[in-house]
């Protein structure tokens, strides 16, 4: 016979049998938690995690109604994906990534998107100084992820879009810097996934202000009760809110609602601008103008290494980058709010969903403006038929067609009346815009070659005309063997030029004058904001 104790441990193990079952149907406990986490300024991202690890899209059994793939959403906002080449996306994030690029690699290719490297001038990640050289260092606190999120979005948007990537310290004031450096260097959309409590804001919020760029940021993720968030708020971008997928239609359509997190708000500080329109029901600045999906429980799959690999996010920071990448490609990176406001139908109204507990269009979904969706999300065959038309007659005065060019150079121009912003471009690429003449522009010295350079003249709904010269900057001669060339204490060496040197000319407002945007402002800025902590 057998022993008690065999006996004992044959029922034992007779348990774990029957209970093995039971345990393999307990369903995980799924969350989706805020990143970036902490006071002062933050992403607006959350990450899936089923019982507190992280959720890795696109396995076995997960759904992509979890995770949507860049086709789905451009099928959800009739994205033609051969749109956009030549534009320029820029996001602005914080601390460094070190696997930024190999993830986007990783990402564009599982989905079957066209390579986008440093090598081939597609991606460019550089500091708020413009360096892409000294990188801030890598820091673990969701801000990898967050990047991953940014850079992806604006591939599914816009496949064959440039990427800018500038890089913060930390999450400081350089965030708001980092939005006059990357139009700067020539992005014609800029994304900010980011925001804190609105407080003080006000005097400094010209540093949104770029001529003919477009500014798009999240409007939040902790709904109406979370109270103004800024930039957000701020009257020269186009605050973005966020969706729920309710039921995802693989043909062509899909019904959305509005996210029970998404940020809306009524400004304490900025005056309702002339665009907003009553049903805001805010007698100062309200947010959002418009949204795409952003609940994380219907949201989106990025590649982040950090993350542990492909994993299902969320936020509006997920929307505000597929907007901007959205509304770039289009042909309305420069767009602005009042564009929007002047073209609702160009965005398919949510009209269902709250995001909070008030009486007004402040936080309930319904027909026309509402704050958790703005006017609704971005359709963008229709935005892509808008500003078909021939725009202001252009002419380059100056140089002239085909001259050679040894230096930096101006470029002069005449321009009849009806532009909203004139822009300069060498070789496709984005220099400088204008807001009002007269339209002289510093162009940067170029490396030896022939150049393309195109001035634009674009009406506020992107109505289009340019003109186009080549200039041609010779190879430098060699340098005379035996002689050494010794400056003088008057001449500039290749660092600190004094004279008219290298690098993009960003301006605003008249005339050619180069704005190096808000620097002394912002110096100010920072100097306030170090003796102040801002709470969430």
């Amino acid at each position: 016979m057998p022993s008690a104790r065999l006996l004992r441990l044959a029922v034992f193990a007779a348990g774990l049998v029957a209970l093995a079952p039971v345990a393999a149907l307990a369903a995980p406990v799924r969350t989706y938690e805020p990143l970036c986490s902490g006071p002062g300024r933050r992403c607006f991202a959350r990450i899936a995690k089923d019982d507190g690890r992280n959720v890795h899209a696109f396995a076995p059994g997960l759904g992509n109604i979890s995770a949507h793939t860049p086709a789905q959403l451009q099928r959800m906002y009739h994205v033609d994906p051969t749109r956009g080449a030549g534009m320029t996306v820029a996001v602005i994030d914080a601390y460094g990534y070190a696997t930024l690029e190999a993830d986007l690699g990783m990402y564009r290719a599982k989905f079957d998107l066209p390579p986008c490297t440093v090598a081939t001038g597609c991606l460019r990640i550089v500091n708020v100084d413009g360096d892409s050289t000294n990188l801030p260092t890598n820091h673990d606190d969701g801000w990898n992820v967050e990047t991953a999120l940014d850079i992806d979005m604006v591939s599914a948007g816009c496949p064959l879009c440039k990427i800018l990537v500038v890089l913060v310290n930390e999450p400081s004031d350089d965030l708001d810097t980092a939005n006059a450096t990357a139009a700067r260097l020539g992005a014609d959309a800029i994304s900010n996934s980011w925001g804190s409590h609105e407080g003080g804001d006000a005097s400094f919020d010209s540093i949104f202000d770029q001529t003919g760029v477009g500014i798009f940021v999240s409007s939040g993720d902790n709904g109406f009760a979370a109270g103004p968030q800024y930039p957000a708020t701020s009257p020269h971008v186009i605050a973005v809110g966020g969706t729920r997928v309710v039921d995802n239609i693989p043909a062509h359509t899909s019904l959305e609602g509005a996210w029970s997190l998404a940020g809306s708000s009524c400004s304490t500080e900025f005056s309702a601008p002339a665009f907003q329109p009553v049903e805001a029901a805010c007698p100062r600045r309200a947010a959002s103008d418009v949204a795409a999906v952003a609940d994380p429980a219907t949201g989106v799959g990025i590649y982040s290494t950090p993350a542990g690999g492909y994993s299902a996010v969320g936020g509006t920071s997920a929307a505000s980058p597929l907007v901007a990448a959205i509304m770039a490609a289009s042909g309305h990176a420069d767009a602005s709010p009042a564009f929007v406001y002047r073209h609702p139908e160009a965005f398919s109204d949510v009209t269902s969903g709250a995001n909070g507990t008030c009486n007004t269009t402040l936080c309930n979904a319904g027909s026309g403006w509402d704050g958790p969706t703005g006017l609704g999300t971005p359709n963008q065959d229709v935005l892509a038929s808008i500003g078909a038309g021939a725009g202001p007659a252009v002419a380059i005065t100056a140089p002239a067609d085909g001259s050679t060019q040894t230096a930096a150079f101006s470029v002069a121009a005449t321009v009849a009346d009806g532009a909203a912003h004139v822009d300069l471009r060498i070789d496709g690429l984005r220099v400088v815009g204008l807001a009002s003449g007269p339209y002289t522009f510093s162009a940067p010295a170029l490396g030896p070659g022939t150049h393309v350079v195109t001035v634009a003249a674009y009406t506020a709904d992107h109505d289009t005309a340019s003109a186009q010269i080549t200039v041609v900057v010779p190879q430098p001669p060699a340098p005379d063997a035996g002689v050494i060339d010794v400056p003088d204490g008057g001449a500039s060496g290749s660092n600190g030029s004094t004279g008219g040197g290298g690098g993009c000319a960003t301006t605003g407002g008249s005339g050619g004058v180069i704005l190096v945007a808000g620097v002394a402002v912002l110096a100010l800025r920072r100097r306030r904001r170090a003796a102040r902590i801002r709470l969430p």
